[in-house]
Formats: C-alpha cells, structure tokens, sequence
C-alpha cells in the first residue's frame, strides 16, 4: 500500500523530467524493509509516462538470468509505450525477445546481448534508445544484491555514466550495504542523488491511522492515534499492522488501552505482522553469518543492556576482545547495532524489546492481563523508546536536521569500516560534520583529531564543528587556521525541548 510520500515522489518526477530535457539524474532510496521504498518507485511508475522498467535483484539468481530480465523489461516497455500491445507472459525465452525485437527493428542490437555479456548489455541499450526514439529510467530493487556479481559495478559504471538517454533508479533494504556501493572509493561515488526513507511525520502517520480506521467504521480519539505514532515511530507498515490488529479485534471506538493491547500483539505474538517482519529481518541478517549462534548471543547480551564497550561484551561472553571484535564488526554490517563512541546499541529499538521479550515466550493470555499489559508498556517507553531520544544518535539526528533546515545540507551518519562521521553529504563538494555533546568545550585535541580524520579521508572538504558548550580559545584558533565553521546552538537554533541541552552562551 502506497502512504504519502510527496516530497520524495517529487524528486523522483524532477530527475525524470530532467532526464527528458538532457540532463541525467540518477537516485538512490535508502532505508530500512518496509518503509515503503517499492510502494514510492511502483507509484512513480504509474504516474510517469514513458519507458520505466522496473527489476527486482532479489529474484534474480544469476548474471545470465539479470542479462535476460533486464532485456526483458526494456524491450516490453519499449513495445507498450509505441502502443504495441504485448504481455509479458508472452517474454519467457530469447527467441521471444527476438520476435519483438524484430519488430522494433533492434533484432541486431538484441542478439548482439544474447551472445554477448553484461557490458554488451549496458552499451547497446543506448542504441536501442536511440533507434525507437525513447529515454528510460530503469528501477533496479534491491540493489544490494548486485554484490553476488563480481565486477558488476565497475561494468556499470564505466559504460553508464556516458549515457544520456537512461538514468537508474536504484534501492536497498540493506543500508549500509548501501552506503559502501556509494561511497568514496567504490565506482558509484558521486552518481546518484540519495533519498533515506525514514518513518512518517506524525501527521501523516496519525492521518493514515485515521483513515485506516475509519473506512471499517471505527472511530479512534484524537490521543489514541497519536498513540499509535508513538509506539511505531511512524513506520508505515507498522502502522497499519496495529489498525488491521484494531479492526480484526472488533473494537468499535478505540481507546489507549485498545492500541497498546493491539501493538504489543503484533510485535510480541507469533500471529503478529510485526512479529514476522522483525522474525524475517532479523533472520535474514544473520543468515550469511559464520559464526551464527555467538552473533545471536551477542544481540541477546545487548537486548538486555545496550550502550556496552567491546572489553563488556567481551567479558560476558568469555571471549577475547579480538574475537568479539571481528563478530561485532559483522553486525555492524547487518544494520541490526550500530557504534556510537566506542558502545554499542540497537539500530531499532522496537526490534530490541521484541528480540528480548520473545525469547520469554510471552503469550496472548498473558497480554490480555490488564496490570502485565501496563508493566509492559512502561518498560517499553521508559526502558527502550526514551532510550532512544536521549542517546547521541539522537541528538546527532536533530543537528542533522537543523543544518538541513539553516544551511540546505542533507548530512547523513558515515561510516568506511571503522571511520565514522556525525556527518556527511555529498554534492558539488564534501561537506563534514562533527558533533560533541558535552558539558565542556571543544578542545585544541578534538578539533585536531577530526580535522585530521576528514582529511585522511576525502582529502579536502567543508568541515563543520558543532559544540553543545562552544570551544576553548586555542580550539577556535585552529578552527580558523584550517577553515573549520564553529558551530554552537545558539547558530542552529536549537531548543531545550529538541535534544534536552544546556544551551551555549
């Protein structure tokens, strides 16, 4: 199901509208499973006229398979934007690419990429373009999975970034996965616009919640929708998995009560969708894992106590600390924790309460006791979801976003292995943020350290240092020997309510 993403489906309209007129843009969607990154390309593809292909990578099972699919999806969409009227079903093998080929007279081009291989591919297409008058932007889902092709992102890149009359939208579950295929030493550095698909705004969560609702005649309080917000951080999927759990359970006007009942079923219940989903991804991460069980143990340990330092996790699982090192450095991979000054946390906090509290086996009898349900609901915001606001990750996301808003710079978290940045965006130049919440000043240390680490690794770039208590005089005089823009809250003007600090003088 398609939920409001207009922001995002306008950028998408702008790179297809730019491609028509000569320029190219391609885009990246980024985000976790279930946010809505197919249902957002699927509704462009409705909307946009012309050739837009669209491929799924995850059923793809081989190079050769890709080379026909993607031939597949071309030509067929070629054929139904001239007015042919083709099915897809009738595209099983070559020989039927080749009979529509012929008729749009690119047969020649067609069974130079059956003989050929996956350059072929990417050179001809622009021939095939070319001859029947079209531009494309082709949707490559999943993304990710190219890595199983070896070379496949050096073949792409060296042929289509010369292309004019294709762009690619691409996307990934598998966000840092991601990340390293756009970054700074990998082929697609620089080539594509990002777009991270996070959870709804509040309004709009809260209006699809309404809208859910109501369409099966269930009225719901202005406080029990926001409610539903709260607990599913706005995931549209979640959202919408908590008012089918309302509905199937017959209540006619929704309380409080009524919505914690029915979030804790399908997170914590095995009948639950939320359940399943956070069951899939988390089993899905793990399962290239070669060391599986210690990996789980590892989630286990920080279910019960996240924010712990290797040595702590180490010593818990009575194992050396370059052991534990290696095993973290997978997870890190997994998108399932993520490293914030040395300590480790879950990346979802609702998949930490559910991975500790399933392992429990709690039932659907238990949640139906009324003081059960209550315990754990007060564990939950106060254990796990304040949790979340109060970390540096979160206060690092509200700098983030206040430099969007002052500055018109996206800054997103970086990571390469073990180099890690507040902040970084990508664009005409590079542009670097650091950020310390403390109750002390930046020192001359700090200021060294980080411009040392951003030269290391771009080489050269806009340095940005955000500090929650300012800066010591000899930290200011290197901010201004090596061009670093000092930044205190006072310059982003941030709240007291936005991230719970002391503001600078």
């Amino acid at each position: 199901m398609f939920v409001d993403r207009r922001v995002e489906l306008k950028v998408l309209h702008s790179a297809y509208g730019s491609l028509k007129s000569g320029e190219k843009v391609n885009v990246a969607i980024i985000g976790p499973r279930r946010i809505g990154k197919t249902e957002l390309l699927l509704k462009f593809r409705e909307e946009a006229k012309g050739v837009v292909p669209y491929l799924n990578l995850q059923r793809i099972g081989s190079l050769d398979s890709f080379i026909f699919a993607y031939t597949r999806e071309l030509l067929y969409e070629i054929a139904n934007t001239l007015g042919m009227k083709i099915e897809r079903s009738e595209l099983l093998t070559w020989d039927d690419l080749l009979i529509l080929s012929a008729k749009l007279d690119v047969d020649r081009e067609v069974r130079a990429i059956k003989d050929g291989n996956l350059e072929t591919l990417f050179e001809i297409q622009e021939s095939i373009l070319e001859k029947t008058g079209q531009n494309a932007v082709f949707i490559l889902d999943e993304f990710q999975e190219v890595l199983n092709f070896k070379g496949f992102l050096e073949v792409m890149r060296a042929v289509t970034e010369k292309q004019r009359n294709i762009a690619y939208f691409i996307s990934g579950s598998a966000v840092r996965m991601m990340e390293e295929i756009l970054a700074p030493e990998n082929p697609f550095f620089g080539q594509f616009r990002r777009i991270y698909l996070k959870g709804l705004p509040k309004e709009d969560a809260v209006e699809l919640a309404k809208t859910t609702l109501e369409r099966a005649g269930i009225e719901a309080s202005r406080s029990a929708l926001e409610l539903i917000y709260k607990l599913t951080q706005g995931h549209p999927f979640y959202v919408l998995a908590v008012c089918r759990r309302l509905i199937e359970e017959g209540f006619e006007k929704i309380r409080r009560k009524d919505v914690h009942y029915a979030f804790l079923t399908e997170l914590l219940t095995e009948k639950g969708d939320i359940y399943m989903h956070l069951e899939y991804v988390f089993n899905e991460s793990l399962s290239r894992a070669y060391r599986g069980p210690v990996h789980k143990q590892i989630l286990l340990i920080l279910a019960q106590e996240e924010g712990l330092r290797l040595s702590e996790i180490a010593r818990r699982l009575g194992k050396p600390s370059g052991e534990v090192s290696n095993y973290l450095k997978f997870l890190l991979r997994t998108d399932l924790i993520v490293r914030q000054n040395e300590k480790y946390y879950f990346a979802d906090k609702l998949m930490r309460f559910w991975l500790a509290k399933t392992y429990l086996g709690i039932t659907e009898l238990e949640l139906r006791r009324e003081k059960y349900l209550e315990e754990l609901i007060k564990e939950l915001e106060e254990k796990y979801l304040r949790v979340k606001r109060e970390l540096g990750l979160a206060r690092e996301s509200v700098v983030r976003e206040k430099m969007r808003e002052v500055f018109g710079i996206d800054f997103k978290p970086y990571r390469r292995g073990d180099v890690e940045f507040d902040g970084v965006a990508f664009g005409d130049r590079i542009y670097v943020l650091e950020v310390k919440w403390r109750n002390k000043p930046a020192t001359y240390r700090d200021v060294e350290e980080f411009v040392r680490k951003a030269k290391e690794e771009f080489g050269s770039a806009v340095m940005f240092f955000f500090s929650e208590s300012g800066f010591t005089e000899k930290a200011k005089e290197l901010c201004k020997e090596e061009g670093v823009k000092m930044l205190i809250p006072a310059d982003l003007e941030c709240s007291a309510e936005d991230v719970r600090f002391r503001r600078s003088r």
